[in-house]
């Protein structure tokens, strides 16, 4: 072989390898890869935040209710706005599903020192009326589930309590004063809107507009 012939085969030799050189590293690239992405499979998925378990389950979220049909108004005379609950065991239920029942809704916060004078005449009405079908739910306004357990357990709540996540219950009944309380008839409409404490005879007299 020539020397001029050497000197073009030599760069192509060089070419060939460097080739060479590059298929094996993005062949080791991508195995790495794939080895990185079974292993990131095989990963258990994350567990969702532990929340406090208080009287056998979890504290009920509540929601709006998107519907076709016109928003309630929180007036009296209005059919109450509509709103879910999202209970402990994964299934769901709305305000409307109490249809037939007298319902007081109270929206209240372990902070609120009106909310604490008056828990407990709303427990004592509670468990006076339940032979009426009574229901009392009692939305949270937004506090956390440790603090909510401790105000339930203080108070020997035994109705259900919800806790209202970002206040999106409470916008649609229009208030932002705590504590607020609706008294909605069997027909789910609101007889009486009470903004700020309640008395127990004031308790008692709105009560017997629904009962």
């Amino acid at each position: 072989m020539s020397r001029t012939q050497q000197q073009v085969d030599s760069p192509r030799r060089s070419q060939r390898w460097q080739a060479v050189v590059v298929l094996v590293a993005g062949l080791a690239v991508g195995a790495a890869a794939l080895f990185l992405v079974v292993q990131e499979r095989k990963q258990p998925a994350p567990k969702a935040p532990a929340v406090l378990v208080e009287q056998g389950g979890l504290f009920p979220v509540a929601g709006l209710v998107t519907t076709g049909a016109k928003q309630g108004q929180p007036d009296a005379g209005n059919p109450a706005p509509d709103f879910a609950i999202h209970l402990p065991d994964g299934t769901n239920t709305t305000l409307s599903a109490y249809r037939g029942k007298p319902v007081l809704v109270n929206f209240w916060a372990s902070w609120c020192g009106p909310c604490r004078l008056e828990m407990p005449d709303i427990v004592a009405a509670q468990a006076k009326y339940q032979a009426k079908d009574l229901v009392v739910l009692e939305i949270n306004d937004s506090e956390a589930h440790d603090k909510v357990a401790q105000f339930v357990k203080q108070y020997g709540m035994q109705m259900p309590v919800i806790i209202d996540p970002i206040g999106e219950v409470m916008d649609s009944y229009k208030t932002q004063s705590l504590p607020s309380s609706f008294f909605i008839d069997r027909n789910g409409v609101v007889k009486v809107r009470w903004i700020g404490l309640m008395t127990p005879d004031v308790l008692e007299e709105n009560l017997k507009t629904i009962l």
